[in-house]
């Protein structure tokens, strides 16, 4: 079970709109522009703000046209990016030791901050951002609404235990850097994310899907409102797992719990970053606005 972190919720907009620019100030000039830490706000406490969170080795870039479109709804936007994402060197070794807690702590520090920014907040991540928000889903009772898109509940299609083991005998293992797609290798898009991944890395997203896998079982998610998002032909996680955790949920909670299953699109398991050659945005993005229900 990964410890909590605590939570620290920004009671004004002042300290949010603060604490929002402290987190864009860590951007340097190692970080390239599009992949910055992205704030869109108007000024003043909105009826919701919204956290977006990214994949791994992605960064903000991935919402590029998403957001403005959230952001057009009245909304404020917060979308951070996670420690050692967004290099201008794609073949950065920097996410070798990147661990779960780290990505917990990001998730927690923009929900923190988003609440200074909204009477309402909302949550939605794909990819280890879906798998943060679910867990944002499952242990914070301040998120109205969490959209986990793609979590990554189980690797490719494999069975949940199937999947949990190899993420044990992969932590023991020495690690490596694999391609995303090895065929095309750094030529991959999109060309502000990396082309390549450590084995560690990821199996420290499944720790994370372990803890709300488990929790599930016995605790309903503590948020308002969630909605799981899947593409049917996703060839990277099983949707299954996925459909087994919001079967836990309702379990335990009659409502509040739905899932939509996108079934008009390509294989492929990020539908939302505008640079992906495979994204049909104009399918998705109208379905996550409406799954947001800002």
């Amino acid at each position: 079970m990964i410890v909590e972190p605590r939570a620290n919720p920004s009671s004004t907009y002042a300290d949010g709109l603060a604490r929002a620019r402290a987190i864009q100030a860590l951007d340097d000039d190692r970080v390239l522009p599009a992949a910055r830490t992205l704030l869109l706000e108007h000024g003043e406490v909105r009826p919701w703000s919204v956290v977006l969170l990214h994949g791994l080795t992605n960064n903000p870039a991935q919402f590029a046209r998403f957001a403005p479109l959230v952001h057009a709804r009245g909304a404020n936007v917060f979308a951070p990016r996670l420690v050692d994402h967004g290099y201008r060197d794609r073949l950065t070794p920097a996410l070798a030791s990147i661990t779960a807690e780290q990505m917990l702590a990001s998730a927690y520090d923009a929900v923190d901050l988003a609440c200074g920014l909204g009477e309402r907040v909302a949550v939605l991540g794909i990819s280890l951002g879906g798998l943060q928000s679910a867990y944002l889903a499952q242990f914070r009772d301040d998120v109205a609404t969490s959209v986990p898109i793609a979590p990554d509940f189980a690797l490719l299609q494999l069975p949940y235990g199937v999947s949990k083991a190899l993420g044990g005998v992969m932590r023991a293992l020495p690690n490596m850097f694999l391609w995303w797609d090895p065929r095309i290798r750094e030529e991959q898009r999109p060309l502000t994310a990396y082309p390549r991944f450590p084995t560690r890395a990821l199996m420290q997203t499944l720790r994370i899907a372990d803890a709300i896998y488990a929790t599930a079982r016995t605790e309903p998610p503590r948020a308002g409102r969630v909605v799981t998002v899947v593409n049917r032909a996703d060839p990277a996680v099983n949707n299954e797992v996925t459909l087994d955790v919001v079967t836990e949920w309702r379990g335990l909670r009659r409502d509040g719990v739905e899932s939509l299953e996108l079934r008009s699109l390509p294989e492929n398991h990020d539908i939302i970053d505008p640079d992906n050659p495979h994204a049909r945005t104009e399918i998705v993005y109208p379905a996550l606005l409406d799954a947001l229900g800002i």
